[in-house]
């Protein structure tokens, strides 16, 4: 019972938020302590490789239900908070602004990303709704047409290139994903022979629904109250995602465009980090194949590993730092892991970033590369 229990941990944490951003003060602050604490003590534990039970999926499944719909409700309390004035106070304010921009990427992102990944028609519905919770209801296209299958390649906008820096990256990821979301959506109305504005597009469907979303918030909070809630979800899960496609691709390459192997992802297993993320940070198990459910991925054993997520995350706003980290890692996947022709993206690679060439051969035996 507790496999299945564990996963409602993201649910009381963003409750525990939820009360102290509602009593206010330095109570407010509440949900980012715990949260922190929590992942203080999970810096502390071994790497987690078990696979959770099998037995009653459906189980899962309300537990990620009931996850996405805790994302909204925070979001709701906080534009009440501040529509009706509760948060006017620095220090409340200060703490339920942060809270609910790291909550929403912490808990409301990942069964957003887990439910439109499903092939289950209804599964999949709720995870567009819950899109408007990244303010981003064209991610489902750009992620599952174009990431999934130009992973680690330069024509990937999710894919940091060496010696990119966050902060480059960001500019590139952003508008590369804007291009290839009108581009495929312009396909699709193209080949069915109808006017950009028609109703059936998706696109117009998509941005009536973050319209509605907003004068919901609008409804509970007044302007100030939408208009704060929406930065929260812009500074919270929209831009913490993308630190969070940075890291977890960060340099690496493939021979083979399209076609996937474990090699090409690092992983975050430490117990909490994978509970909170619906084990998206087995990161190598979802690529392999994108429509398993989250409680059916097995961790990767022996593929290449970073430390821990949130010292990753936190790195990478520090450019310096985070080269030297991850040059040490890149240095042992390129002899560990990849292939003779990787090997040599992976020279042109540290060429065009201006790093030494340290690529040998022929490479060493694969091996995990732990933090």
């Amino acid at each position: 019972m507790f496999d299945y229990l564990k996963y409602l941990l993201s649910a009381v944490l963003i409750s525990a938020h939820m009360w102290g951003m509602w009593y206010g003060g330095s109570w407010a602050w509440l949900g980012v302590g715990v949260l922190l604490a929590v992942m203080a003590l999970d810096m502390c534990l071994s790497v987690d490789l078990s696979l959770p039970d099998q037995r009653f999926p459906w189980v899962y499944d309300v537990v990620v239900t009931v996850t996405l719909f805790s994302g909204f409700a925070q979001l709701f309390v906080f534009s009440y908070l501040v529509g009706h004035g509760r948060l006017e106070a620095t220090l409340s304010c200060a703490g339920a602004f942060v809270g609910t921009a790291l909550y929403g990427f912490v808990v409301s992102a990942p069964p957003v990303h887990e439910l439109f990944h499903r092939d289950n028609t209804f599964m999949r519905g709720i995870g567009r709704i819950g899109l408007c919770l990244i303010f981003d209801p064209w991610r489902e296209i750009t992620h599952v047409v174009t990431h999934h299958l130009k992973v680690a390649t330069p024509d990937d906008p999710d894919t940091a290139r060496r010696g990119e820096s966050i902060y480059r990256f960001f500019v590139r990821s952003f508008s590369g994903q804007a291009r290839d979301a009108f581009r495929l959506e312009r396909e699709m109305w193209t080949k069915r022979g109808r006017t950009w504005w028609h109703p059936k597009n998706r696109w117009v469907r998509w941005t009536a629904g973050l319209v509605s979303f907003a004068a919901a918030l609008h409804a509970v909070g007044g302007t100030a109250g939408m208009l704060w809630t929406i930065a929260t979800v812009l500074l919270g899960p929209r831009l913490l995602l993308e630190v969070f496609n940075y890291v977890n691709h960060y340099g690496l390459v493939t021979e083979h465009p399209g076609q996937f192997a474990n090699r090409h992802t690092w992983n975050h297993l430490t117990p909490f980090v994978r509970i909170l993320a619906l084990e998206i940070t087995n990161h190598a198990g979802h690529h392999k194949d994108p429509y398993l459910p989250f409680y059916r991925l097995k961790p990767d054993a022996t593929g290449p590993r970073q430390p821990h997520f949130l010292l990753c995350v936190l790195a990478a706003f520090v450019p310096p730092l985070w080269f030297s980290i991850m040059k040490p890692r890149l240095r042992g996947w390129d002899a560990s892991y990849a292939t003779s022709r990787e090997r040599e993206l992976a020279r042109a690679a540290n060429r065009a970033a201006g790093w030494e060439d340290w690529v040998t051969e022929p490479a060493t035996p694969m091996k995990c590369l732990a933090a």
